[in-house]
């Protein structure tokens, strides 16, 4: 699918007709891996799917939160760490949050919120994109990489450090 100019692998996992996680990566077997290492991190139930209908409705959902402004509402899934997840849908677009801040909003010691952010189910929808480190400057985002994460602040109006 296109991620806004980055062509991306995309596998999602359902409960019944509800995406309630999807991994990427610029290969599609590594997609599969990363939403496998989700499925066992978050205990998701359901069934892994590549689907070209599904990757239009994320395409349609990506647009409403980075360029629309739009809140994802968070399926009502028990996912770990789910404070993570809740203070991420709080940073509005165009804003960013520390690193540091987060943890703290989230009440988590700062080593496992980073280990939380790298199994975020919903990424993008699930904002981590919008986090930085204390100096302005972007980190992470796995597995695509800080020029995704880059492209995605430019959308929303933020410019960063180089």
């Amino acid at each position: 699918m296109d991620l806004f100019g980055f062509e991306v692998a995309v596998r999602f996992r359902l409960s019944g007709r509800e995406v309630l996680a999807y991994g990427w990566h610029w290969d599609p077997d590594r997609a599969t891996r990363r939403l496998e290492a989700l499925v066992r991190f978050h205990r998701i139930p359901g069934r892994s799917v590549a689907d070209p209908g599904l990757e239009t409705w994320l395409g349609e959902q990506l647009t409403t939160v980075v360029q629309g402004g739009a809140v994802f509402s968070l399926p009502a899934f028990p996912y770990r760490e789910r404070p993570v997840w809740d203070a991420l849908l709080r940073i509005p677009r165009g804003a960013t949050r520390t690193y540091g801040g987060l943890a703290k909003e989230a009440g988590l010691p700062y080593p496992r919120l980073l280990a939380a952010l790298l199994k975020n189910p919903l990424q993008v929808l699930l904002p981590c994109h919008r986090l930085v480190t204390q100096k302005g400057t972007p980190m992470g985002f796995h597995p695509l990489g800080v020029a995704v994460k880059r492209r995605l602040l430019e959308l929303e109006g933020v410019r960063l450090e180089e």
